[in-house]
């Protein structure tokens, strides 16, 4: 069982996937640093999901767990918002934050919509979705 789910999570080195640089890297935790030290809540905000549970392991970013081990070092991360996976997910991980990877309107009938609305509060966020993107309520750990 273990050797099929390593063989899936490889599914995501294919070309019209990518990871993040060092100097990304470093950014990130730069500014998560920064949020922290000034107790702000983060949404990162990224094209590529990072967490395997919200999406498709074929769409997940190659060096998701260098990004992950970041976001987990710092308290102010509440939330990293995805696309890439047409088909959306959700996921909510062990350190409380939110994995929320949207549908592609690429994927969405004419007839349809995918989009939503975040509202920010000050101990959640609520996603009021339109189409294929479901409401949610995103509160913080």
């Amino acid at each position: 069982k273990m050797a099929l789910r390593h063989a899936g999570m490889e599914r995501r080195f294919v070309q019209f996937n990518g990871g993040f640089s060092k100097a990304q890297l470093e950014w990130l935790d730069k500014v998560l640093t920064f949020s922290d030290n000034n107790l702000e809540r983060v949404t990162v905000i990224s094209h590529l999901p990072i967490h395997p549970h919200s999406t498709d392991p074929v769409c997940l970013a190659w060096n998701y767990d260098e990004v992950l081990s970041i976001l987990h070092s710092h308290r102010s991360v509440v939330c990293f918002m995805a696309g890439h996976d047409h088909d959306g997910g959700y996921f909510l991980d062990e350190c409380g934050v939110h994995h929320l990877t949207f549908e592609g309107v690429i994927e969405t009938p004419p007839d349809s919509d995918a989009f939503g609305t975040v509202y920010v509060y000050e101990d959640r966020m609520i996603l009021k979705g339109k189409g294929r993107v479901s409401d949610r309520v995103l509160l913080y750990p």
